[in-house]
C-alpha cells in the first residue's frame, strides 16, 4: 500500500477538501443551466469554475513567476500547492514524481492552423512542474474518464517498485464548446440535474474541477486513508458504449478484492454517470462480484462528471468519508431503477468498515478500480517493494514509417502504394476486417502493424486475451483527430457535432481497437509524452509486467500527426526464453 499524505480539490463548491466536503454533506450542488456558455447553441447542465475566483485565488503564488499559464494550469497548479500544505514534501526533490490526469487539456486553444505547444498533453504537464522547479519528466495519463484512478495506480507501481518516495497526482479538465458539444452528440447530456441509478435518470452532467492526491512510501501523523491495491481492464467490447457482460469492471473488481474479506468493504464509490447503460453495467459489475449487498454512491450530482479529475476528485471524499465514519448520499436517486440488484445510499448512512472501493468506467473499454484502506489507527507499515521483472524478451517487433514496414526484422514492400499508406497495406495484405474502415488514422496504424505482428508470430492470442495488457505512447496524443471535430463545430451555420469523429479525440481508443479486435482483456494505457523515451517506456513496461497475472505485453510509440506516421511497437513476455532481451538498448 501507498499512504495519502496531502490532498485538495478545486470545484465550483470550494477550494479545499474540506469546503468540498462539507458541501456534500450539506447536499449542495454546483450543478446550474448554462445558456450561451462557450457560444454553444444548446443549453447544458453543469459546472463551471468562476475565473475571477480561481485568479484571486493564485495570484499570491504567482508574484515571482513570470511565464503564463492557462485555465487548467492554474488549478492544477493551486491544487498542488494546497495539497501540498498537510504533505510538507520537498516538490523539486529527485525523488518525487508527477503523475498528471487530463481527458483534453488545453483543447479549448485549439485551432486549425494553431501550432502552439500550449495544445499538447505534455505541454501543460511540463508548464506545471517547471512551476514547482521539479527536474523529473512528469508521467501524462490520457486515457479516457479513467485518467485519474490510472494515474494513482501510476503513483502505487513508481512507489512499491522504489522508483520514487513521493508521487504528485494531480488532474484537471475544464470545460469548453469543443468538449460539451461533444458528449452533445452522443445525446448523452441530460437537460437537467443527474439522477445516478435512479429509474427516471437521463443522463449526465458535466463539470470542471481539479484534485491532488500526494502519495508517499512512508505514513505520516496527516495519512488516513492509503492506497492498498489497483486494477485496470479493458472490456474488448466497444468503444464508446459500457460491455453488456460487465467483464471489464468485473474482472478489476475480482482482481483487487481476491486478497480481503468483501464484508469488511464500507461501500463502493461508483462511475454512476446517471446514463441508462453506465449504471446497469456497474450494478451487472458488482452482482457478479458477490458485492450487490454492499451500499454505493455516485458523487456527480455534485459536481458533474469533472473527466480526469473524477477519478481524484472520487477518491478524495470518499476517503475523507470513511475517515469520518460517513457513507455519503448518492445525490439524485430517489427511486433505484437498475435491473440487477444494487443498493444507492438514499440518506447518508454511518459506517466503521476498513475499505472502500473506487470504480470507474470510460471510452475505449477501460475499467478501473481501486481499494482504499483506512489506516488511521495502523503503525507505519513499510512498502513492500515488488521486484520488476527483469528477464523480459521481446518476441515480435513492428515499425511503420512514412516509407517504409517492417515486421519481426522483415521489410515488407506494398505495391502500389496510395495517398493513403495504411489503406494500402490493409488491401495488399489481405486483412479483413470491415471495422477498420471506420477507424481514424491513429487507430489505423497502429492496428495495421499489431495484426501483422501477431500474424506473423503465430500468437495465439485467444490463449492469452486475460494475459495481455496493451500500453502505448505518444505526443500529440489525438491531435490530427481534435482539428477533424474542431471543423465540425467551429462555424454557427455548419454546425454539426458528429459523434463517429469525437469519440476518437481521445488518443487511448487505439489501444481500445486493437483490445476489441484481438479480445484482449488485460490492461490498457496510453501514455503522453513530448519526445520518444526508450527509459520511460522500459520502466513502464516493467512495472506493469510486475503484475502476476500478465505474462504479455503489447507496447510502444504509435503516433500518427499531420498526415506523418511514427509507429514502433513491440509485443514484450515473461513467459519465454526465446526472443531478445527487453532493455533500453534492444528497444526500437
Amino acid at each position: 500500500m501507498i499512504y495519502c499524505i496531502g490532498h485538495n480539490i478545486i470545484s465550483p463548491l470550494g477550494f479545499t477538501s474540506e469546503a468540498n466536503y462539507e458541501a456534500v454533506v450539506n447536499g449542495h450542488s454546483a450543478l446550474r443551466l448554462h445558456e450561451g456558455t462557450f457560444d454553444l447553441p444548446e443549453p447544458f447542465f453543469g459546472s463551471v469554475i468562476d475565473d475571477d475566483s480561481l485568479e484571486n485565488a493564485i495570484a499570491p503564488y504567482l508574484k515571482n513567476k513570470i511565464f503564463p499559464l492557462t485555465k487548467i494550469e492554474k488549478m492544477m497548479i493551486l491544487s498542488v500547492i494546497k495539497a501540498n500544505d498537510n504533505a510538507n514534501i520537498d516538490l523539486c526533490d529527485k525523488r518525487t514524481a508527477f503523475v498528471i490526469s487530463t481527458t483534453k487539456g488545453n483543447v479549448s486553444y485549439l485551432s486549425e492552423n494553431n501550432n502552439d505547444d500550449k495544445i499538447f498533453l505534455w505541454h501543460t504537464a511540463e508548464m506545471v512542474c517547471r512551476f514547482f522547479e521539479n527536474c523529473n519528466e512528469p508521467f501524462v495519463i490520457s486515457n479516457a474518464c479513467i485518467s485519474g484512478a490510472a494515474a494513482q495506480m501510476e503513483a502505487l507501481r513508481l512507489i512499491e517498485n522504489n522508483i520514487y518516495d513521493n508521487v504528485v497526482v494531480t488532474g484537471a479538465d475544464v470545460l469548453s464548446k469543443f468538449i460539451v458539444s461533444g458528449f452533445q452528440s452522443f445525446k448523452a447530456l441530460s437537460s437537467e440535474r443527474c439522477q445516478p441509478f435512479d429509474r427516471d435518470r437521463k443522463g449526465l452532467n458535466l463539470g470542471e474541477a481539479s484534485a491532488t492526491m500526494i502519495f508517499s512510501a512512508k505514513k505520516t501523523p496527516t495519512a488516513t486513508t492509503a492506497l492498498k491495491k489497483a486494477s485496470v481492464r479493458n472490456d474488448a467490447r466497444h468503444i464508446s458504449a459500457p460491455s453488456i457482460e460487465a467483464e471489464g469492471l468485473y474482472n478489476a473488481l475480482s482482481d483487487i478484492t481476491e486478497d480481503i474479506d468483501i464484508n469488511d468493504i464500507a461501500f463502493i464509490n461508483a462511475h454512476g454517470t446517471a446514463t441508462i447503460y453506465n449504471d446497469e453495467m456497474e450494478a451487472l459489475a458488482l452482482n457478479r462480484t458477490g458485492m450487490q449487498h454492499i451500499p454505493v454512491n455516485s458523487l456527480k450530482a455534485y459536481f458533474g462528471h469533472t473527466l480526469g479529475a473524477a477519478g481524484i476528485v472520487e477518491s478524495i471524499l470518499s476517503a475523507m468519508a470513511l475517515d469520518n465514519g460517513t457513507i455519503l448520499k448518492s445525490e439524485g436517486c430517489i427511486n433505484t431503477g437498475a435491473k440487477h440488484e444494487i443498493h444507492p445510499v438514499l440518506t447518508t448512512i454511518q459506517c466503521s468498515k476498513r475499505y472502500f472501493i473506487k470504480m470507474i468506467s470510460g471510452f475505449g473499454g477501460s475499467n478501473a478500480a481501486l481499494l482504499f484502506e483506512n489506516v488511521r489507527d495502523n503503525d507505519n507499515q513499510p512498502v513492500i517493494k515488488n521486484c520488476r521483472c527483469q528477464n523480459l524478451r521481446i518476441i515480435s517487433t513492428g515499425i511503420l514509417s512514412d516509407n517504409k514496414l517492417i515486421i519481426n526484422d522483415k521489410e515488407i514492400h506494398i505495391d502500389n502504394l496510395a495517398s493513403n499508406i495504411p489503406d494500402s497495406i490493409y488491401r495488399s495484405m489481405k486483412i479483413s476486417y470491415p471495422k477498420y474502415f471506420k477507424m481514424d488514422m491513429l487507430s489505423k496504424v497502429g492496428f495495421i502493424v499489431s495484426e501483422l505482428m501477431l500474424r506473423d508470430a503465430g500468437f495465439d492470442i485467444e490463449t492469452k486475451k486475460k494475459e495481455m495488457a496493451i500500453a502505448l505512447f505518444n505526443s500529440s496524443a489525438s491531435s490530427d483527430d481534435d482539428i477533424a471535430y474542431l471543423e465540425s463545430i467551429k462555424d454557427k451555420d455548419t454546425y454539426y457535432p458528429s459523434p463517429s469523429i469525437f469519440v476518437y479525440t481521445l488518443p487511448n481508443i487505439v489501444a481500445g481497437e486493437i483490445a476489441i479486435r484481438n479480445k484482449i482483456l488485460g490492461e490498457t494505457s496510453f501514455f503522453i509524452s513530448k519526445n520518444y523515451n526508450p527509459q520511460m517506456l522500459y520502466q513502464q513496461v516493467c512495472n506493469i509486467m510486475s503484475v502476476p497475472s500478465t505474462k504479455y505485453i503489447l507496447c510502444g510509440w504509435c503516433e500518427y500527426f499531420k498526415g506523418h506516421y511514427d509507429v514502433r511497437l513491440m509485443i514484450v513476455t515473461k513467459d519465454s526464453e526465446k526472443g531478445i532481451l527487453f532493455n533500453t538498448n534492444n528497444i526500437l
